[in-house]
């Protein structure tokens, strides 16, 4: 999983500081000579080492001399859990170290990193929400309380709608803040915003937070996804089939194709699985055909070919076995699975990440046209 799970609780600073920016933290009860690790996070939210101290009389800093303003900033402590992340957006950048848990350290610094605190508070709320309503969902699925399962999963989706709100809110009235970004972030890989409107409140960012890492790596996928949207033309692709023979997606193709990216290790992928299995049954004889394309890991083609036999799924795969890396899946702008794309004879995308009775009816009116 990416670190702190797809940007969901980072931020950067927006401004300039006049002198040079120094961090300065305090902790207790980790020994002197424990090492400190500064990092950036790039724009594929992988760290990248910046500079190294140690523990000093329950002290240490960090010169932020190379972090731009631009840079999401982590913080990992050798021994103790958790990560810090903070934003250089004051001369001087204060930290009260949990040493329990770095998430819950206390940082005394700018705006941003007050507006990120403000976006913590936001998603956890809605978090909270969301476990309590699935465990009155699953305690009423266990006692087979049809009502009450029915009431839990109203109160899931417009708990959906309510957060959805928020967080455009959030984004609509932070535009001029890296933090918005952060935001549009995590709708985009919720995905529950479409495209065109994805692309209106990207371009609704200043210059300059667009220009940072995330806006301009948030640009790029952006544009793709409006490539993959409903009614543009399916990219064409190739790729290794469990024989090791290349498939293409011309040679793969039916009267109406669903393209379905998934891994041997996604849970909801594979509770998904036996719908897909049902709606390829019923319509296969009459041109629906599925091309599987895994995200599984390197090393892993014995997990793969296990979970097509458990699974039945009885259609054609690809993978390289690149797991985030797997170039299909870049080409389609996938950033979280299961996803899917239906695709006409002609290849032309005519549904996207539709699931269950959705599915199955977008397939059997594609079909009688």
């Amino acid at each position: 999983m990416k670190i702190l799970y797809a940007f969901s609780i980072l931020v950067l600073l927006l401004g300039c500081n006049s002198s040079s920016p120094k961090l300065e933290a305090s902790i207790d009860e980790v020994p002197d000579g424990t090492n400190v690790y500064l990092a950036l996070l790039g724009p594929q939210n992988v760290p990248v080492p910046i500079d190294t101290t140690q523990v000093n009389n329950n002290s240490f800093e960090f010169d932020l001399t190379t972090s731009k303003i631009q840079d999401i900033n982590l913080i990992q402590i050798e021994g103790v859990d958790g990560n810090i992340i903070f934003i250089n957006d004051a001369e001087t950048i204060k930290i009260d170290v949990s040493n329990e848990n770095l998430r819950n350290s206390k940082i005394k610094a700018g705006e941003h990193n007050i507006l990120l605190k403000n976006y913590i508070s936001i998603i956890t709320n809605f978090a909270e929400k969301k476990n309590f309503i699935k465990n009155q969902h699953t305690q009423a699925t266990q006692n087979q309380e049809e009502i009450a399962i029915l009431d839990a999963r109203l109160d899931m989706d417009a708990l959906a709608e309510e957060s959805k709100k928020a967080t455009l809110d959030f984004i609509k009235s932070h535009t001029n803040s890296i933090v918005g970004m952060m935001a549009l972030s995590d709708v985009m890989n919720s995905k529950s915003v479409p495209s065109n409107k994805m692309k209106s409140l990207y371009e609704g960012f200043i210059d300059i937070v667009k220009d940072t890492p995330l806006g301009r790596m948030l640009g790029q996928n952006i544009a793709k996804i409006g490539a993959t949207d409903v009614g543009a033309e399916a990219p064409k692709f190739s790729g290794p089939t469990p024989s090791g023979e290349e498939l293409t997606l011309d040679e793969a193709m039916g009267k109406v194709t669903l393209i379905d990216f998934w891994a041997s290790w996604c849970r909801p992928c594979r509770v998904e699985n036996p719908n897909i299995v049902s709606i390829y049954k019923d319509y296969k004889d009459k041109g629906f055909s599925v091309i599987g394309i895994s995200l599984d890991k390197p090393n892993s083609k014995n997990s793969w070919l296990k979970a097509i036999e458990d699974d039945q799924l009885e259609w054609n795969h690809i993978s390289n076995l690149m797991y985030w890396q797997e170039p299909i899946a870049q080409k389609y702008g996938v950033k979280a699975i299961p996803a899917a794309f239906l695709i006409d004879e002609k290849g032309v995308i005519v549904g996207k990440d539709l699931r269950g009775q959705a599915l199955r009816d977008k397939v059997k009116e594609v079909l009688e046209k």
